[in-house]
Formats: C-alpha cells, structure tokens, sequence
C-alpha cells in the first residue's frame, strides 16, 4: 500500500488521543519510521499491525476492537484524502450514491496515474433497489473487509448527506485473496428511472445494429465463450475478417483494468476497459500517381512497373501482382531481383515515402466500457480508438473516415492532442521496462556476487579488492615480517592410495578438505593451498596485517586433531591420523602470473613449517622456537620438545604445542593412546 494511508492513520490518532500515544501505537506495532511518504509503497499487514497495537494500548479506554480500530481508519482515509483534492474527484463521479459505488473501480484507475503500481481492489454492484443493493468487494488483500466499511460509510455520510446501513453477508475467502458481499440499506429513490413516457414521445422505437455500428464503428460484440460474434466495418477493415470468431482474448491484450480477462469478469465491469489488439493491422493505400513508369536501379537494371489504377488497393495485392509482372534487362537472377523478393526496394517506390513507412506497424489501441446485454447474454464493447497524430494514424494503417463522426477523436488526431490513455500507455511501458531492468539488475547483483566468490576462493579478498580497484598484479606484492604458516599431512595417506580405488581416495580427500575449510574460516585465518597428497597450509598475517596471528593457527590446529577423528581409514576402519607444523616468520607475498594468476608465499619461513610438519609426529602439533614465544602469556600450553635437525638449519630448537590449559591433559591422553597404537 502507499503512505497516503498511513498518513491519514497518523494523522487521525494523533489528533484524537494524542502523539505520546501515537509514539506508543507506532512503537507496539514494531514500525520504526517516524514519518510515511505518500507515494512510497509499504507493507500492506502494517494498518492492522497498527490496528492490534492500538487495541493494546487504548482498548479499554476506548472499548473498540480491531475490527472497529480498522473501521476507523476507513473514515479517517476519506477525511484525509481532501488534502489532496481528491475530494473533488469524489463530488462529481456520480450523480447518486449508487453511481458512485459503481463507478469506484474507474476512479481507482485515475489514481493509478499518481500511484503506477497501486494495487486496487474490484467494487461490482448487483441486486438494485429503491432500498439498497448488494455491494460486491474483491482483494488479493485479507482483513481489510472492515476499512471499505469505513470508507463507504463516510463517503455517504459526507458527500452526499444519506445514511447508509451497512452489514457484511459474505466472505469468502481463498489463497489468492477475498470476495466480500455487502448489503447496503439506504434511500436509494432517486435512482429509479425516469418514465419512458418522460423521455420520448415515440414508444418501442428499434435501433438497429447497423445503425449502431455506424455510430461506433470499432464496437464488438462478445459471447459467453469469449468469441466474437458481430464487429463495427471499421474495426473489421482495420484488423481483418479474422475477427469473427475468434475468441477475444486470442485477438486482444487487456491492458486495463488489471484482471483476469475472462466471460465472468467482463460482464460484471463498470469501469473503463482499455484493449490492444494483437493482430497486425491491415494497412490499405490509395497510391497518389499512376503506376505506369520505369525506375532505374543501382545495378542499371530497369524496373519495368505495369499500369494500375489509383484506386485504393490492399498493399500485399499489389506486391504480388507486381512481382509476377516486372521484367528484367542485363542479368538473368541479380541482387536486385532478390531485393524485390524481400519487398525491399520495390514496395518505397510503388506507394511513396509519404504513403509507405519502414517502422512496425502500431497495434490499434481501443478505449471503451463492457455493457453487459441481459436479454441476449452477451457483452457489448462500446469503445473508440485511441489515435493522438495524422503520423500515428498512418503507421497504425487507418484513415479519418474509419474514426466516429459522434465523438471527439476526429479533432483529437487534427489537433494533435495526446490522450491521457496514450500518456498512460507510455508510462505503463516504461514501468515495465524499469521492472525489467530491475529483474536484469538483481540477476547481474547475483553473477557478480557468485563471481566475487569464486574469486575470493582463489586469492585473498584484499587481494582481490585492490585488483578490482585497478592495480596490477606486480603492484600487490609485499614484504611481512611476521606470518604464521601452517602445514598438515594425512599420514598413511600414500599407503591408502595404494590399497583402495581411486574414487575412495578422492572421497576421503574431499571429506578432509571440507571439514578443514569449516575450520579455517571458523577461525578466520586464509587457507593458502592443497596438495594432491592430502597436505593442507594455511597461513594467517597475510594478506591483512594482524598484531596477534599465532594464536587463531594454533586453535585451528588443535580443532584439526579433534576433527580429524570422525576420518576412517578405508583400508582398515580406524580413525586416521594427522601431523602438523607451525611457524612464525618473515615473508614476501604476492600474485603471480598473468593468465591464471596465484597468491604465492615467498621465503624460508614457509620452509621451515613444512619441514617441521615432516618432523611431527602423528597428532601433535610442531611448533618453532619463535612460535613458542608468541604463545608465552596467553591461554595455549607447549612443552620443549628437544634440538631437532631440519634441513639446511641444524639442530634447532621445537616444541610441543599441548592445548588450552583446561583440554590440555585430556589432548595429551588421547595423542599418546593413538601413538601407541
């Protein structure tokens, strides 16, 4: 819905209780705006929202329920849409009470110029007397049976000085909306018409169809099985005799009103209807020169045209007749002769530039009213159609004496006059492409979120932010002191390989690699690169400088040991068994390459945590002498493990990584029982 009804909830609330109460209302119905927009579109649960607050915070003072709150709002629409000068729109739309509520269907359809994606119920009467009627309300909305109470209450009460009684018969109700019938009592005496013997001195006059149809010559006559039974001469010409027949949903589109375009629907509407045929228009030409004369083409070839009359011809008539005539001087098949196959170069030539137009035909625009013909059961379109330019009439192939005599849509092409339905039809279009656009936009947001993903996958999000940005690949290299690298192996995995099908060991691979990815973005630390040979590194520092990186490496190595439990080897059916190396390091780092581009670490910091990695042992964790004295002071436990020789190092120094103080002794217990056995 748009804010104009929430506006006018607003409005009313805070002028009889008060806007502490209002605030109290807003707050109660989980609304945080402070202020409605009128031509913004809102949820249409929040009235009732509102409606159930209010009954929260003013019930007992005011003994009103919902349904009354919702009643309420009604009137306080009708009160409030002055503001806007609509209630002027609202003073002259029926002489009666009962001309009004047959003709709320047309008003909402001018409100739809103000608000284009307003989405209006349907209002039908039926059962008319001098006492009353049944009022007729169809929604996609549920519960705003109460709120039209409202509306139409005070629209009697305030314009035109009756009283109505109002009571709700039915309501039925189904997923895709509501059908509520209303009985209205009031006075309803001045609607009885008028004495024939008041009207016309002649009784039992007959008017004819034909007379009819030359009157509104583009009118048509529909039967309950949707096919069109009789049409005015003018609509024919202009469409074709295909028109008889055919079922008048296959032949037109229905542009307004916005419903189902069915038997049911239309003979039930008062409201304008507005229809755009879907069948070319049958364009006639009367050619201004005689058709004797030769035309000389590009190739020197001569055209050779056959004499016709000036009277009017149907252009594919001539087009035919034409081709099987024209002779041909110089080559026996030229291009030329293939042009005139592709009516590309004659057609010009034979009806003028004036009378002769490359653009697609424009489909014909009809704008009438649906009348129902009880005593033959069947529907009446009393329409004219809608042309604003002598340029517009000549692309949609009619002529000045095809238009009524009895209306104004003569001068209106003379004129040059835009109807409001054209202007209606122009912003109807573009609302549609904006939707598009929209629908193109969301699908572009999805790919290139999809494709931001898949490239975060292959390079750092830093990384890959600054190349987005413009930079080159050389331009994203950098030199960190300080890193944490972390190795890890699937021991056994070579004896495994060697022993199962190669699927099993993919299988087992892809099992590893899922669980450990969980863990790395877990722990937010960036997972660098996978072995074939189940060997997975991480590294955390890089590409975003952190003060304290050790620490989540290290949680996310202790999670490994206890993860890497639910893997079953296999070959055997017991739990697998994963080493790992850790170290704290300077590095360089960057992307490499051109046409696959890959982060790479650079530097032997990345060398000693692997060789720390071969020098583990199954479910314990390696870590350097420099990774030690990050862990100092913080919750990690370590134990020296001794001098160990690494390769192009020495005997250097490497201890144990043992846990968190409180799971420590438990990680020791379960790594040695596993080692042992």
């Amino acid at each position: 819905m748009y804010g104009m009804l929430l506006e006018s909830v607003e409005h009313f609330l805070k002028e009889k209780y008060g806007e502490k109460t209002w605030n109290l209302i807003r707050l109660r119905a989980g609304i945080k705006q402070h202020v409605f927009v009128t031509h913004e579109r809102y949820p249409d649960n929040l009235i009732l929202d509102i409606a159930f607050a209010a009954v929260d915070v003013i019930g007992k003072q005011t003994k009103m329920t919902a349904d009354d709150f919702i009643k309420f709002f009604g009137t306080c629409f009708v009160k409030f849409f002055s503001n806007y000068g609509y209630d002027r729109i609202i003073q002259v739309s029926g002489r009666y009470f009962s001309d009004f509520l047959s003709g709320i269907d047309n008003l909402h359809e001018h409100m739809r110029f103000a608000y284009p994606k307003l989405m209006s119920p349907t209002f039908y009467c039926s059962e008319e007397t001098s006492a009353g009627l049944l009022l007729h309300y169809k929604s996609k909305r549920h519960g705003f049976e109460h709120y039209v109470v409202g509306q139409i209450m005070e629209v009697a009460r305030a314009f035109y000085g009756i009283a109505v009684e109002m009571t709700v018969l039915n309501n039925i109700s189904t997923e895709t909306g509501c059908h509520v019938i209303y009985r209205l009592k009031f006075d309803n005496s001045a609607f009885k018409p008028h004495s024939p013997d008041v009207l016309s001195v002649e009784q039992n006059r007959d008017f004819t169809c034909e007379a009819f149809f030359h009157i509104m010559p583009f009118s048509f006559i529909v039967t309950p099985n949707m096919k069109i039974y009789m049409t005015g001469e003018a609509l024919a010409s202009t469409l074709g005799n295909v028109l008889i027949g055919n079922r008048v949903d296959a032949v037109f589109t229905l542009r307004r009103p916005r419903r189902e375009f069915s038997w049911g629907n239309i003979k039930t509407w008062n409201v304008i209807c507005e229809l755009v045929a879907k069948l070319p228009c049958v364009k006639n030409h009367c050619l201004k020169k005689p058709l004797l004369r030769s035309v000389k083409s590009v190739d020197k070839a001569e055209y050779i045209v056959p004499k016709e009359t000036n009277h009017r011809a149907e252009l594919r008539t001539i087009l035919e007749e034409n081709r099987r005539q024209i002779s041909f001087t110089g080559h026996k098949k030229s291009r030329r002769h293939s042009d005139v196959d592709r009516k590309s170069s004659l057609l010009p030539r034979l009806c003028g530039n004036d009378y002769y137009s490359t653009k697609v035909l424009k489909p014909l625009h009809l704008k009438g009213q649906m009348k129902y013909l009880k005593k033959h059961d069947m529907v009446l379109f009393v329409c004219s159609p809608m042309i604003s330019s002598v340029e517009e009439m000549a692309r949609t192939g009619m002529y000045m004496s095809d238009l009524g005599m009895y209306d104004s849509s003569q001068e209106m092409v003379l004129s040059g006059i835009q109807p409001l339905p054209e202007l209606e039809y122009a912003r109807d279009q573009l609302l549609d492409r904006g939707k598009t656009l929209e629908e193109n936009l969301e699908k572009l947001d999805e790919e290139r979120r999809r494709s931001e993903e898949l490239l975060y996958r292959m390079m750092p999000k830093a990384v890959a932010d600054r190349l987005r940005d413009g930079q080159k690949a050389v331009e994203t290299c950098e030199h960190f002191d300080s890193v944490t690298i972390m190795f890890s192996y699937l021991d056994g995995f070579d004896n495994i390989c060697a022993n199962v099908m190669p699927m099993e060991a993919v299988k087992l691979v892809n099992k590893m690699l899922v669980t450990f990815d969980k863990l790395s973005e877990k722990h937010d630390v960036y997972k660098f690169e996978t072995l074939g040979d189940a060997q997975y590194m991480v590294v955390n520092g890089v590409p975003v400088r952190k003060d304290r990186h050790v620490e989540p490496v290290a949680s996310m190595a202790l999670d490994i040991l206890g993860s890497v439990k639910e893997l079953k080897d296999p070959t055997t059916g017991t739990s697998l068994t994963v080493s790992i190396g850790i170290h704290l390091g300077p590095v360089a780092a960057g992307l490499v390459g051109e046409k696959m581009p890959q982060y790479c670490l650079f530097g032997d910091s990345v060398n000693i945590a692997a060789r720390l990695r071969t020098t583990s042992l199954p479910m314990r964790i390696h870590i350097s002498e420099s990774c030690n004295e990050c862990l100092k002071g913080t919750d990690f436990e370590t134990e020296f493990r001794g001098l160990i020789e690494l390769k192009g190092k020495g005997n250097t120094r490497t201890y144990w990584l043992l846990g968190k103080k409180e799971t420590t002794q438990t990680q020791i217990k379960g790594s040695e029982e596993l080692t042992n056995s």
